[in-house]
Parts: structure tokens; C-alpha cells; sequence
């Protein structure tokens, strides 16, 4: 028989309550509550029997508890290293029962709303026509079915990265969480069902899960997964559960779908409907080009008319200008026996400017004449 030292022996006992038993809920009623250096959190779990004492990180705790609440606690048992003390190593909690599920929900909808977290005006705008859609789901439920199909009718020939998580229970919080760091990373970590695929972003996000009770949806009222859709930096399209459902995550995305066929439907166009649109605005433009070329047409036309009677009165004008020439034409008044007479090239108006005896030159309407003066005669 081995002998342990005491080191040892919780050593063992630690060991083996961790890996034989393993990953635990414990369901019970809180007490004694307390938070040590702002990081370690102690309390315990009690029915009407037995107490359990539990230990966890403060980073790890996501809910606001106090002595009274009834919770549900998950993680592993072990026992203290220095004191042998057994406690449960709890990871994370759920709250249990509508009452306080609800109470949560708005002291921390009063809180994030305080902090703008469900501003309109940083709301962003879902693209068009987006080609790679990330989705954010459990690959069971009939939410995922439910999407795929409402995608592929509605548009087709989309790229969907898928990230399966838990929507409910144990882990969810985290799951979800690490999903939008998957997609916020510029290289994000693979994932099996990503080998082998280049990872080249998405348009939009859909974070959505079918109907539930509000014990059921309470991973999408956390604070961590407020956050993380807050901190998204791609738009986030979140449709939980049924219309009447409203989670924190649905106030704190840029858009909230009733359902999560709804999301999908709000994510991308309907084909028939785009096809139906086109028709239409090419019917509109077709109308239009007709109407403006018709326009045109007779603005042509009633230019040309005034064009055509431009040019007759512009003929109406050059002929009378061309029967004014013709009769202002000297050689036309030569033509009914008149002359004119030259001195030295310039024609002589009066008799004083030439002398007897000088010659002149007379220009007939057909040749011309010289002769000498030999008398002169005037008044």
C-alpha cells in the first residue's frame, strides 16, 4: 500500500473528482454570496437537506446573484488544494424561474439602454444584395432548417459560413460569443467545417433560434452576448424565437426579425420580387426614351418648318437685293444710250473740268470713244 503525503492526497482526490466525475449542474438555492478581490466569487447552493459550496471566477459569472435566487450551477467537483475543502469549480450559471429571469432582463435592458447600446442612429444598414452570409444557430434546430430554406428560395447561389452553437443550457453564452469573434477576426481560426476554405468575410450576420420559454432564451438576455452583437463590426440581423418574443440580443441588433424565417427573409431580396421590379423601371424607362424621342421628334420637325421658312424669306430678300443691283447697274443705263465721259480716268460731272483742246474718252454701253474737246457749253 503507498503512503501519500497530504499534498498528494488532495492531488489524488482533485484528480479524480475532476476527470471521473467530470462536467456537473447543481441546482439549488443561493446563499452567502460574496465576491473576494474583485475576482473570486464564493457561495452556496442549499435545498432543504445539504448545502454545496461553490467557487468561481468573477469574469465567469454573467448574471447579477444575490442570496434567495435560485440558480442553476455547472462545472466540476474538486477541493481545495491548501485546505482539502470540496466545492464545485462552477463555470457558469442560469437563473432559474420566471421572476427573477424577468428582473434580470430589465435591470439589464434599463442598464444597456442607458449606455446607447439600442441607439437607432447606430443602427447600421443591411447590404442589398449580399453575397456571403454568416450564420449563427444550432445545426439541430428547426431555425437553421427554417433559414437555409427561406435563403435558397428566395435568392440562391449564396455563400453561407455556418457556426453551429448551443442556443440554450450549458455554454451557450460562451458559444455564441466566441461565434462573433469568428467572425469579427481579419484570419479567424478554422474551423473542421471551414477546412480547407479560404475565409473571406461576410456581408451580415444572422444570430437566430426558435421559441422558447424565458428560462430558455436567457442566453440571448446576457450581457456577454449583448455585448458581443453590440461589438460586431458586421451588420447583425437577430431573430429569436417567436413574434412576441423580445430578447436583449433583438434590441441591441441592427435589425430584429419576428422569426427566424423572418431574418432570413429581411437579409436578402425575393427573386420574383427583384424580377418584378426590373420589369417594371424598364417599362418605366422604355415609356420614357418613347416619350422623350417623340418629344424630340417634333421639336425637329417644328424646327424645321421654321427653318424651311427662314430660308424662303432670306431668297424673298436676295432677289429684291439682286433686282435693286440690276437696276443701280450703270451698264444697264449705258444700255438705253446714255455715255459717260472720262478725263484722265475720272468721270467728268461738270463742263468747267475740262478745258478745249484736252482729250477725253467717252464709255458707251458697247466700246468707248476718244475725241478732243473743241467747245464747251454750260450754265
Amino acid at each position: 500500500m503507498r503512503i501519500y503525503s497530504v499534498s498528494e492526497y488532495n492531488q489524488l482526490i482533485k484528480s479524480a473528482l475532476e476527470v471521473e466525475v467530470g462536467l456537473i449542474g447543481v441546482q439549488g438555492e443561493v446563499t452567502d454570496f460574496r465576491v473576494q478581490k474583485d475576482r473570486l466569487v464564493y457561495f452556496e447552493l442549499k435545498d432543504t437537506e445539504a448545502r454545496c459550496l461553490c467557487f468561481m471566477m468573477v469574469w465567469d459569472l454573467h448574471w447579477k446573484i444575490t442570496d434567495g435566487m435560485e440558480i442553476k450551477a455547472y462545472g466540476v467537483p474538486s477541493i481545495f488544494q491548501k485546505t482539502g475543502g470540496l466545492h464545485l469549480r462552477v463555470t457558469e450559471i442560469e437563473l432559474v424561474g420566471a421572476g427573477a429571469l424577468r428582473q434580470q432582463f430589465e435591470m439589464l435592458k434599463k442598464k444597456l439602454e442607458a449606455e446607447g447600446l439600442f441607439a437607432p442612429e447606430r443602427k447600421r444598414t443591411l447590404p442589398k444584395f449580399p453575397e456571403r452570409i454568416g450564420l449563427i444557430t444550432s445545426p439541430g434546430a428547426a431555425a437553421y432548417d427554417d433559414v437555409l430554406r427561406v435563403l435558397k428560395n428566395r435568392w440562391g447561389g449564396l455563400e453561407i459560413q455556418f457556426y453551429p452553437v448551443s442556443v440554450q443550457g450549458f455554454g451557450a453564452v460562451e458559444q455564441i460569443c466566441a461565434a462573433f469573434e469568428y467572425f469579427n477576426a481579419v484570419t479567424p481560426p478554422n474551423l473542421p467545417l471551414h477546412k480547407g476554405r479560404e475565409y473571406s468575410g461576410v456581408d451580415v450576420i444572422i444570430l437566430t433560434r426558435g421559441g422558447g420559454s424565458l428560462e430558455d432564451l436567457q442566453a440571448f438576455n446576457s450581457e456577454a452576448v449583448a455585448r458581443a452583437v453590440f461589438g460586431a463590426k458586421i451588420p447583425v440581423v437577430c431573430g429569436v424565437g417567436h413574434e412576441r418574443d423580445v430578447s436583449i440580443a433583438d434590441l441591441v441588433a441592427d435589425v430584429r426579425a419576428a422569426t427566424p424565417s423572418n431574418a432570413a427573409e429581411i437579409v436578402v431580396p425575393s427573386r420574383e420580387e427583384v424580377i418584378r421590379q426590373v420589369d417594371y423601371f424598364m417599362s418605366r424607362v422604355d415609356k420614357s426614351i418613347t416619350s422623350w424621342v417623340e418629344e424630340k421628334r417634333q421639336i425637329a420637325e417644328s424646327a424645321v418648318g421654321v427653318f424651311a421658312r427662314f430660308l424662303q424669306e432670306q431668297k424673298e430678300r436676295l432677289d429684291y437685293m439682286l433686282r435693286t443691283l440690276q437696276n443701280l447697274n450703270p451698264l444697264n443705263i449705258l444700255a438705253r444710250g446714255y455715255s459717260v465721259v472720262f478725263k484722265n480716268g475720272r468721270a467728268v460731272r461738270n463742263y468747267k473740268e475740262v478745258g478745249v483742246g484736252e482729250m477725253i474718252d467717252v464709255r458707251l454701253y458697247k466700246g468707248k470713244l476718244e475725241g478732243k474737246v473743241v467747245g464747251r457749253y454750260g450754265s
